[in-house]
């Protein structure tokens, strides 16, 4: 156990340290940034399980009209966000199963790679996230995509569960919102990532070994993520790693 703990805490330095710049963290914000481009709107944003709050960082810089908290139950994360982001303050420590926010307080509610994980009640989760939500209000859900891939590296990065399309999206409207849009993302890199995860469940490499990047492959590949982002401005994609659910929650009549 005490192995298993170390093996974690090495992973989460990884990634609130070393890897804001790795190819993936970087493209994945990209594509994020892209679902969201003409669905923002005047209000309070939110992201739950903002890690050291890089992408709410980025929605604070580029629009003007939003203030935008974010909030993680993981305590190294945030205090490494709080030396290097402008939102300072705006980092807090919370549990998205109990926000805390008054009723329908928020304008968009964000969880990227959030909601899939171990800790997550997600009918619970959704919930909190309906009651904070003003009329109208949108929601923006990543997670980790096709059941089939789960395996050790998402049991290293507290990922407790992988969704098809149909399963995310029931989930959202049975806790109340309607669905604007689900598309998959990280699908140029579907492939190598499988053959990458065969190799790591067979003891051939190990999950730290792929975040040894070298310059100009990580620069390549953020820009093939780049790519993919243009792509999801205006089309969904048919397969990736992930999915993206962008949903409203229903107004009362």
């Amino acid at each position: 156990m005490e192995e298993l703990n170390q093996k974690k805490a090495q992973l989460l330095n990884y990634l609130y340290h070393d890897l804001s710049d790795h190819w993936w963290s970087t493209g994945m914000r990209l594509t994020a940034h892209a679902i969201l481009k003409t669905h923002i709107t005047e209000g309070h944003i939110l992201e739950v399980g903002c890690g050291s709050g890089t992408f709410a960082n980025e929605l604070s810089s580029t629009n003007d009209l939003q203030s935008t908290i974010g909030i993680d139950i993981n305590k190294n994360g945030l205090e490494h966000g709080k030396r290097f982001t402008s939102l300072q303050g705006k980092l807090a420590q919370g549990n998205f199963h109990n926000l805390p926010f008054a009723t329908e307080t928020l304008s968009l509610t964000i969880g990227l790679d959030a909601y899939d994980q171990t800790s997550v009640k997600l009918q619970h989760a959704l919930a909190e996230s309906h009651r904070t939500l003003q009329k109208n209000g949108l929601i923006l859900v990543r997670v980790s995509a096709h059941p089939w891939l789960m395996g050790q590296h998402d049991i290293s990065f507290g990922t407790g569960k992988r969704y098809t399309k149909h399963t995310i999206c029931s989930n959202l409207v049975n806790a109340g919102f309607t669905i604007e849009r689900c598309s998959y993302a990280n699908m140029f890199m579907f492939f190598p990532a499988i053959l990458m995860r065969i190799a790591i469940n067979l003891g051939i490499t190990s999950v730290t070994n792929q975040f040894s990047t070298h310059k100009a492959i990580n620069y390549l590949l953020t820009k093939v993520l780049q790519i993919e982002a243009f792509f999801l401005t205006f089309t969904n994609l048919p397969t990736g790693l992930s999915i993206y659910v962008l949903a409203r929650k229903k107004s009362e009549k």
